[in-house]
């Protein structure tokens, strides 16, 4: 511009020079040839003093008229010279806007007042193409009319910028997209378009709400959890870490020291073990008695790790209830280690009343039954109707006091035997119990009932034992009925399979279901239907022994039906 303006005064000096020595040639020649006031040398050279005087100011003015209009040409060129610096600069700066929005990786559109796109980044143009003079709404969003809640046209309602967060559904993923516009004014303050910017911060939304999720864990734990600084301060505790010190706040806490809450000689004790630790580039594990605000103490584990910026991860726990529930166990040991003593004993004693069962009870018995029969043998014709009712009462006695003994035996070897479960087909075994009770009534009107493929896990020879007394009591109490009906089957029940053994006989009150399967308990007298009163409580004994369920059900005259389940039988259906 400098150069410029030299050019032009230079120009402007030479033009007025030779414009000067026109005017006077000119007045110089017309005085000679047309006034004829003397030659043209003279008239050039030596002129008249009025003459001069004219030409003088001739001079002047046209010096004047030189001056201004260089003056103006001058302002002129300096106007163009601005208007095209100015021009260069706008451009200059339009290209290095571009070239800032061009680099942004999110996407970024101009609009003006009516909605129209004016530029486009490439992320915006990658987009949903190159829309540049289309109106916003019809170019990304098919509508006709702005969009509800449009940060841009909030942004020319009130001149302000807006920001908004809102949640799509792109290429069947669930995406956060942020929204924000910003108005562009003129030099008048008069919003002439807006700048928007449309963000993916899906992933910042992630990161948010597993933030989120490890803070609500962290508060949710019983544990006490906090972060230090390298100087030991605290900068954040969960709720349980202030509970477990007696401190209703967790404000309270924040920026003091975890010396605060041990006495001298613990924290004398801890130190050296922490810090040593953590030199060492370890953490530290350990058990301290810590001080709660209102004074007292309590046991506690302390768990901490160290940062890579010297901070420190603290976790404590509270082993008050820990201790006392050790406590607890050990007392409860010692008493169980009393039971068990005192359970050999009774096994003991047990055993001895099994042997006194099979051998010492039986050898009076024997004795007993033998000396009756002899006396029947021998003295039959001599004795009377009374006496031969005393030596059938003296008989039948020793039966049933010799099926006690059986019964008695069959439940303490119930009680005691070992289990060896298997496979074990519990409908063919029910047909051969049949078979056999059978043989007693061969004349019986039977309808006999069972369901094909019933097996269980269970230990074969109780199986048997189980299914003998269900089924023996079946065909006992259905004895006096016209036509005799027993089925053996199986059935779903709440997601378990029962199995069980339904009658036609003279049933029971269910108000007495509880007593049935207790020893020596009996819902009719022994002369209607003998029996020792221990079958159902063996029953119960093996169900139990087998960790199953056994329950029964009944009505007076219409029989009964006793149910139970037996353990691992689910994955054998």
């Amino acid at each position: 511009m400098l150069s410029r303006l030299r050019k032009g005064r230079w120009f402007s000096i030479g033009t007025g020079s030779i414009l000067i020595l026109a005017s006077w040639l000119t007045d110089s020649f017309l005085d000679a040839v047309v006034f004829s006031e003397g030659s043209f040398v003279q008239q050039l050279l030596h002129p008249e003093a009025q003459e001069l005087t004219y030409r003088l100011q001739t001079i002047l003015f046209l010096l004047i008229f030189m001056t201004c209009a260089w003056r103006k040409s001058r302002s002129e060129q300096e106007a163009t010279s601005a208007l095209e610096d100015t021009v260069a600069k706008l451009a200059l700066e339009k290209s290095r806007t571009e070239a800032i929005l061009a680099s942004v990786p999110d996407a970024v559109t101009v609009q003006d007042r009516d909605f129209r796109i004016l530029y486009q980044n490439p992320p915006a143009r990658q987009f949903k193409g190159e829309h540049l003079g289309q109106p916003c709404y019809s170019a990304y969003h098919d509508r006709d009319t702005v969009c509800p809640g449009c940060v841009v046209n909030e942004c020319f309602l009130d001149g302000l910028p807006h920001r908004q967060e809102s949640t799509h559904v792109i290429d069947g993923q669930t995406r956060h997209i942020e929204t924000a516009a910003a108005p562009l004014m003129d030099a008048t303050g008069a919003v002439t378009a807006a700048i928007e910017l449309v963000r993916d911060v899906t992933e910042r939304k992630t990161k948010e709400i597993m933030q989120k999720q490890h803070s609500a864990a962290i508060e949710a734990s019983i544990d006490g959890i906090a972060l230090l600084n390298p100087d030991g301060e605290y900068l954040y505790l969960n709720k349980a870490h202030a509970a477990i010190y007696g401190y209703p706040s967790q404000q309270e806490l924040i920026g003091r020291t975890w010396k605060k809450l041990y006495t001298d000689e613990e924290r004398q004790r801890l130190e050296p073990l922490i810090y040593g630790a953590f030199q060492k580039g370890d953490g530290w594990r350990g058990q301290a008695t810590g001080l709660k605000k209102d004074g007292s103490l309590f046991p506690q584990e302390i768990s901490l790790s160290r940062l890579e910026d010297g901070g420190i991860i603290c976790v404590v726990r509270d082993t008050s209830e820990r201790q006392e529930s050790e406590e607890a166990i050990r007392k409860l040991n010692g008493s169980l280690r009393q039971q068990t003593l005192e359970l050999q004993a009774t096994n003991r004693e047990l055993e001895a009343f099994s042997y006194s069962l099979s051998h010492d009870l039986r050898t009076p018995l024997t004795t007993v039954y033998g000396a009756g029969q002899a006396l029947a043998d021998i003295y039959r014709d001599q004795l009377d109707e009374t006496g031969q009712c005393l030596l059938n009462a003296i008989h039948t006695g020793c039966e049933n006091m010799e099926e006690f003994i059986e019964a008695m035996l069959v439940l303490f070897r119930v009680t005691r035997t070992e289990l060896s479960c298997e496979e074990v087909d519990l409908g063919r075994m029910a047909d051969d119990i049949i078979a056999e009770l059978r043989l007693y009534d061969v004349g019986r009107s039977l309808k006999w009932q069972n369901a094909a493929g019933m097996t269980a896990w269970c230990d074969p020879h109780l199986a048997r034992v189980l299914l003998q007394n269900l089924l023996g009591n079946a065909w006992k109490y259905t004895s006096r009925n016209e036509h005799t009906c027993i089925e053996f089957g199986q059935r779903m029940r709440d997601g378990v399979r029962e199995f069980f053994v339904r009658d036609n006989g003279i049933g029971f009150e269910m108000s007495e279901a509880d007593k049935i399967f207790k020893p020596f308990q009996r819902l009719r007298p022994s002369s209607d239907y003998p029996g020792t009163g221990v079958g159902l409580a063996t029953v119960f004994r093996i169900v139990d022994r087998h960790g199953g369920e056994v329950r029964a059900e009944g009505e007076v005259g219409k029989g009964a039906c006793f149910y139970f389940t037996l353990p691992g039988q689910q994955h054998h259906i």
